[in-house]
């Protein structure tokens, strides 16, 4: 059992899902496409992908709210399998490039106090991307979720 926003959820079994990792982002939210765009073309290795809004995020343990608030990697393997939201998913794509600067950054954000820097970037943004360039009021988030 996990904790997330207060709510306790189970580790999800994905027996339906066989290719990991995937990548869950907001399809409605133009600067949210705008980033996963730039991610495809300028990273070597990115994982495949679908907008929360065309599956059922119960299928990868997760809930509306969950999905509706940062991006997700669901990553490890189908018996155990790992999920990691907004700045951790992040991290761990860096993680995933064979380039050994995006690597080695992708370490350095996982120590304090940069894991914590990251995090608190990554809360801004998601925020506000309906502010930031290629946002829409249809990229604001309704609640206050990453408060």
């Amino acid at each position: 059992m996990h904790k997330f926003g207060g709510q306790d959820f189970t580790r999800p079994t994905l027996e339906d899902v066989s290719n990991l990792p995937v990548l869950i982002y907001d399809g409605d939210c133009q600067f949210c496409q705008l980033s996963l765009d730039f991610g495809i073309r300028n990273l070597r290795v990115f994982p495949r992908y679908a907008a929360f809004q065309g599956i059922d995020p119960s299928k990868f343990g997760l809930t509306d709210q969950m999905v509706r608030s940062q991006i997700w990697l669901i990553s490890g393997t189908k018996s155990t399998p790992k999920l990691l939201g907004g700045h951790l998913a992040a991290i761990e794509i860096l993680s995933m490039q064979p380039q050994k600067y995006l690597k080695l950054l992708a370490s350095i954000m996982k120590l304090w106090p940069w894991r914590i820097i990251a995090d608190k970037t990554y809360k801004w943004v998601a925020k506000n991307r309906h502010r930031l360039p290629g946002g829409s009021k249809t990229c604001e988030l309704k609640d206050n979720y990453l408060d």
